[in-house]
């Protein structure tokens, strides 16, 4: 009897860990490019193995908080993900139509929908705030999220030059796999 009752716990327990986990569905990265700045972004193309239909998705990184100025990244499992349409077409044109803002006069602002969730994006959109600026040498992109307190705000900053490289790292992958959504 003893025998029976573990064998029959044993083999829940090993069903269980078999078990697949929607909140751990697997991200399958098409493209991925980290930067080496004073804060290190991890920016990524990918779609998730467990949505149906495909949606691809932009992942901003880890968001910082802050002010305008100074950011400071603390918080190592929210990112910010910017949903790019059902198809690779649809990616690379959405993600044609953001490289565009980067041609915006300084201190312009549009506003896109995006997810701040944990690990995977949840489907609940928020408004982000993309504003565009530019440095002695540098075209810069600060997409942010209002924050609670007056004058903080949660943000990240995208160079043209990185996100250029990874738009044609997407229409590279697009024209290698010509059969792939």
């Amino acid at each position: 009897m003893k025998r029976l009752i573990i064998t029959i716990a044993l083999t829940i327990f090993t069903l269980g860990a078999f078990a697949q986990n929607n909140m751990l569905a697997q991200r399958m990265e098409i493209v991925q490019l980290e930067t080496e700045d004073l804060n290190t972004v991890e920016l990524e193309v990918f779609y998730m193995n467990d949505e149906s239909p495909r949606m691809y998705y932009l992942s901003l990184g880890h968001l910082g908080i802050g002010t305008d100025i100074l950011q400071l990244t603390f918080d190592p499992v929210y990112e910010l993900f910017i949903p790019l349409g059902g198809t690779l077409e649809e990616a690379v044109a959405k993600m044609e139509e953001i490289k565009d803002f980067y041609k915006l006069p300084r201190q312009s602002e549009k506003e896109i929908t995006g997810c701040f969730a944990a690990i995977r994006p949840n489907g609940e959109l928020v408004p982000v705030k993309v504003t565009s600026r530019k440095l002695l040498s540098a075209k810069i992109l600060e997409f942010s999220l209002p924050s609670g307190s007056e004058g903080m705000v949660r943000a990240t900053h995208i160079q043209k030059s990185e996100f250029g490289s990874l738009l044609t790292s997407l229409k590279v992958y697009r024209k290698l796999h010509p059969k792939e959504q």
